[in-house]
């Protein structure tokens, strides 16, 4: 469920840090005993453990500390994600915008924020990291199973009340504001200040402090109108390279000890005052790359995400034709070819996408680009068979 996507954030990384400390501390007694060469090795080895469990303690280890930050108790934030999950279809209804996305959503916003590692840390607020996971888990709350250009041809009242302008992605974001701040509970006559179920999930921030999370919540989320995709990314590119060429002059003029690759440097940077608004638009970036990471899963996971991605299209397609709408693009079960469609989809949208933030986050280079290539091939594969000629 999406509640387990990220309650337990705090206590992984504390079972994290103990199983670090465990291993170190069976490694330093296996040195221990033996004679002569054996036992001035495993000596030099001991030290070397402890030096490691000593860095070890003085390393990053993920958590995100919001229970110290804003007061926020876990089993508030459980109770809150749990009625996030119900504004959800389930995989029945909508089969792929469902609350399985969702809980993936949080999760992969989650690893590529551990990927940028200390600097990540650094760079943002906790009040910024908790925006950015709680529109994670709203991203998509009450979808209905079919994309903007449905809405948009129907002339849906969702489709005129926003103006034809991001339509889902303003719901999301509306109905997201509306369980954060407790709306509903008061509309209806529910509990009110600190019994309130949104009261739990803010904590003790102050009113402004509240005001920059819902602020941070919106643009977060329409983030994710893939029809912004392309001037988004244009727009970070261009961020990025100001970033970049800024670190190799200082590097070129002695001013910087630090590696000459810029990549390893953008996140350290990234709160310049030259620089602000990258800094404004990555987190919303990162959670856009969180939204169509599915072809970077393991390979199994990326296809079954793939399959349910066409699945829904083809049912708003089958809709559309009974409505006499036009039918949109990738949804006419007639005509899209699901392994021609995955590769288009990689090359041109998601692959880019990628490597630009890789650009900024290096760890994804080994993690993630990798992952990816692999499930291209495998759809480049199932391209080439069905280009192949059929005996008549």
């Amino acid at each position: 469920s999406v509640s387990r996507g990220i309650v337990h954030v705090e206590e992984e990384s504390s079972d994290q840090a103990a199983a670090d400390d465990s291993k170190a501390s069976a490694k330093t007694k296996s040195t221990n005993g033996g004679g002569g060469a054996e036992a001035k090795e495993n000596g030099e080895k001991s030290e070397q453990t402890k030096k490691s469990s000593n860095d070890a303690d003085d390393a990053w280890h993920g958590g995100y500390f919001l229970p110290d930050e804003f007061e926020v108790k876990p089993r508030a934030v459980c109770h809150f994600l749990r009625k996030v999950e119900k504004e959800y279809s389930t995989r029945k209804v909508n089969p792929y915008h469902n609350n399985i996305h969702a809980a993936d959503v949080i999760q992969s916003t989650h690893a590529l924020i551990q990927m940028g590692g200390q600097d990540m840390a650094l760079a943002y607020t906790p009040l910024e990291m908790y925006s950015i996971l709680l529109a994670a888990a709203m991203h998509d709350v009450k979808h209905p199973g079919n994309n903007n250009n449905y809405e948009i041809n129907k002339m849906s009242e969702l489709s005129l009340r926003y103006n034809d302008n991001s339509v889902l992605e303003n719901m999301h974001a509306s109905r997201a504001s509306h369980l954060l701040h407790g709306l509903e509970e008061k509309n209806n006559g529910g509990a009110v200040g600190n019994d309130c179920c949104a009261a739990g999930i803010l904590g003790s921030m102050t009113k402004t402090q509240q005001k920059m999370l819902r602020t941070s919540l919106i643009r977060s989320i329409l983030s994710t109108d893939m029809s912004r995709h392309f001037s988004e990314i244009a727009k970070v590119t261009r961020h990025v390279e100001a970033l970049e060429d800024d670190i190799i002059e200082d590097n070129n003029g002695g001013k910087s000890s630090s590696s000459s690759s810029p990549s390893a440097n953008i996140l350290t940077r990234i709160n310049g005052d030259k620089h602000v608004k990258l800094r404004e638009k990555f987190l919303p970036f990162l959670l856009h790359m969180a939204d169509i990471s599915n072809p970077t899963k393991p390979h199994a996971v990326s296809v079954e995400w793939a399959r349910a991605v066409y699945d829904e299209f083809f049912l708003q397609g089958d809709r559309e034709a009974a409505e006499e709408l036009p039918i949109s693009p990738l949804c006419d079960r007639t005509t899209t070819n699901l392994p021609e469609a995955q590769v288009g989809f990689m090359n041109y949208v998601v692959k880019p996408a990628f490597l630009l933030l890789a650009r900024c986050i290096p760890n994804m280079e080994r993690v993630v680009i990798g992952q990816l290539e692999e499930n291209f091939m495998y759809w480049m594969k199932e391209k080439g068979k069905d280009d192949q000629p059929t005996d008549s």
